[in-house]
């Protein structure tokens, strides 16, 4: 669309205000350097193209890995693991190669399309998890892009996301410099947000107003795009939070419910349910972690009603899978840790199990189907 002159009239005035007082000049400058700033933000982007999704739709995975600590002694971080990594490169490359030998065997041998983790140490530690899977994957379904934002709050253990999606930097949020980062992939012009959190442990916050309280800023971020869209917006929220499905952080604070017909009636109103994909599941079949011998589901996929509908991007909750399969389970059958330099049992990836579901882009066939609760706990490669 051809952009439009400004009217005569306009620049009229500010002519006079120039002559009358040159001083005006400088705020018509700086109006307009403001003006120019905002356009281009909003302006459409070519952001390249997207690889063609499977036949089921693109994979995604959240997992919170563990303490995925760089090569580098950071003397700002005080954590042993981050001194460990950095003066054990045996170790290191241990961790990624654990990591990237669970992910890559998903979806036929190309891992996920959107991998959403938890607990890296900086942007760097993603870099290198990001180079062992490409070492193991053919050109044509490299990981080719990172969504980070460096956060020092707590122990450095930050959420990122890598995909082979295109994704509009421009949208990139860390939320109230909170263990929290908003990303937006786009496909055919049709963007997905994700919002990925680690919520506050229970070892200290035993009482939960501090995972309450990222319970509402991760609502309140979601509430933001979805009042900014046309339509309804698509977002997935997910990540580690440290509090199961019936909590009253994720019920109360998050808004999030497994009712689908309840979500679905609230789209369009003033405070949307969220529709959370591990909400009546069994821990002894959808856990992943484990704690004195009792399995609790903390890692959680949730939907805005906008992935609901037939518009747009779809998730399908028949797709579901827990990422438990028996090379990275203990011998109590709980997620194989990779523990700490003193941990003298055979090593696993991570302390928890990865989650993963399927996401069907815009203009997909057979959009909105998968709408019950089928999904088994355990999957395995194809």
């Amino acid at each position: 669309m051809p952009r439009r002159s400004p009217p005569r009239e306009l620049l009229a005035v500010i002519a006079a205000l120039v002559r009358r007082d040159p001083r005006w000049l400088i705020v018509v400058v700086l109006v307009a350097m403001v003006l120019l700033y905002l356009d281009r933000r909003q302006a459409p982007r070519d952001l390249g193209p997207a690889p063609e999704p499977p036949g089921e739709g693109y994979l995604f995975c959240s997992w919170n890995v563990e303490n995925l600590f760089d090569d580098a002694d950071d003397p700002r971080n005080h954590d042993p693991l981050d001194a460990w990594f950095a003066a054990d490169p045996e170790a290191l490359r241990l961790k990624l190669d654990l990591l990237a030998e669970t992910l890559i065997p998903l979806d036929g041998g190309r891992g996920p399309d959107v991998l959403a983790l938890i607990e890296v140490e900086n942007r760097r530690a993603v870099e290198l998890l990001l180079g062992a899977l490409n070492a193991r994957l053919p050109t044509e379904w490299h990981y080719t892009r990172i969504v980070h934002d460096d956060n020092i709050s707590g122990r450095r253990i930050e959420p990122a996301l890598i995909t082979r999606l295109p994704v509009d930097d421009r949208s990139t949020l860390v939320v109230d410099d909170r263990r929290m980062i908003r990303a937006r992939l786009v496909v055919d012009d049709r963007p997905l947000d994700v919002i990925v959190a680690h919520w506050t442990s229970r070892v200290t916050d035993r009482e939960g107003p501090k995972r309450l309280a990222y319970a509402r800023a991760m609502y309140d971020t979601y509430l933001g795009i979805e009042r900014n869209t046309d339509g309804l917006a698509d977002v997935l929220l997910c990540g580690d939070f440290n509090d199961g499905p019936d909590d009253e952080s994720v019920r109360l604070g998050l808004r999030a419910t497994g009712d689908r017909p309840a979500v679905s009636s609230s789209a369009g109103g003033g405070q949307p349910r969220l529709y959370n994909l591990m909400a009546g599941r069994d821990p002894e079949d959808f856990g992943t972690y484990r704690y004195r011998g009792r399995w609790q589901i903390l890692d959680h996929l949730v939907a805005s009603p906008g992935l609901l509908d037939p518009d747009g991007w779809a998730i399908l909750p028949d797709s579901l899978r827990v990422v438990s399969t028996i090379d990275i389970r203990d011998s109590r059958d709980g997620p194989l840790r990779f523990g700490n330099p003193d941990n003298q049992n055979p090593r696993g990836p991570s302390d928890h199990f990865a989650v993963t579901v399927r996401l069907r882009p815009p203009g997909s066939a057979g959009q909105g189907q998968g709408q019950g609760q089928e999904a088994g706990g355990v999957v395995l490669p194809e």
